[in-house]
């Protein structure tokens, strides 16, 4: 158990929340330029201990994970948005450092990898840009068809794989 803070303004879990909403807000806008956490805490009037601590409180993680986080996020964005775009500028768009580390970041994260992940997108925007300009867009879907039943024992119906 962590122990608060001595600057900490207060332990409850509301005003730790409320912190940690501010410190994502400050995230969101600067998270193309390297971020120093002491910073962030001076910017919100606390140390970076009571930062540290308000998030492992609210969280479960560091405030440093939590800004990776959002920036992984904004870098899955990125790729679904525009998968021609390169790796390596989404990646250095995103804030985001070392290529091979994000890879890894990314697919733990995500739980597929990255060049895997932008080739799915990429798919998905030319099979869009097709349909979108086929004269018959509705020739385009294949309809569902039932499987059949086949009975492996009399009364019990079960699908054939």
């Amino acid at each position: 158990m962590l122990l608060v803070p001595r600057d900490c303004p207060s332990a409850s879990p509301a005003r730790s929340r409320l912190l940690v909403g501010a410190a994502l807000k400050y995230f969101a806008r600067h998270f193309r330029r390297p971020i120093e956490m002491v910073l962030v805490a001076e910017e919100l009037g606390v140390s970076e201990a009571c930062l540290e601590f308000c998030f492992d409180q609210s969280r479960g993680m560091t405030p440093f994970e939590a800004l990776q986080h959002h920036r992984l996020n904004r870098l899955f964005q990125a790729i679904t948005a525009q998968p021609q775009q390169a790796l390596g500028a989404a990646i250095r768009d995103c804030g985001l450092r070392t290529t091979a580390e994000t890879l890894a970041q990314f697919e733990e994260t995500f739980g597929i990898a990255m060049p895997l992940f932008r080739q799915t997108c990429r798919r998905a925007a030319d099979d869009r840009q097709f349909r979108r300009h086929h004269p018959r867009r509705d020739s385009l879907v294949i309809p569902a068809r039932p499987r059949p039943l086949r009975a492996i024992h009399p009364g019990k119906p079960r699908l054939v794989s």
